[in-house]
């Protein structure tokens, strides 16, 4: 199954688009990882391009048998996205959502064309 739902690029969302993947990855046992994630590539979205300026990001949800990928696409142009998350000094008081997503995901990807980017992480599990 899978699901998209657009919303306003604005930091009110975040709670809204996190509440849209628990739903839609309600029978996960990995349902807190997904909605984490969630929240940690809209907030990045938001704050490093041009859907946060007035304008929307879309969350992407597929769950198949043992596997959910949690996407957000968004305006930005791929420029800003790095392949290996940096770490931030102890000081700094952000800059450590993409860390949480690669520890949290157990695949991390990007893709970015003419209409914008997509990050994306992976999750599996036994469905024993």
């Amino acid at each position: 199954m899978e699901w998209s739902q657009p919303y306003p690029g604005c930091v009110s969302m975040v709670p809204v688009a996190r509440a849209f993947v628990r739903a839609m990855v309600r029978k996960s046992p990995r349902r807190e990882d997904a909605e984490l994630i969630a929240a940690e590539l809209v907030v990045n979205s938001l704050r490093h391009t041009p859907s946060g300026d007035g304008g929307e990001v879309t969350v992407l949800v597929k769950v198949t048998p043992g596997r959910a990928r949690i996407a957000v696409h968004d305006s930005g142009d791929g420029r800003q996205w790095h392949p290996v998350p940096c770490i931030p000094e102890d000081e700094d008081g952000h800059g450590r959502g993409l860390l949480i997503v690669y520890s949290l995901a157990d695949r991390v990807g990007h893709d970015a064309d003419a209409d914008g980017q997509t990050m994306w992480a992976e999750l599996t599990w036994s469905d024993q």
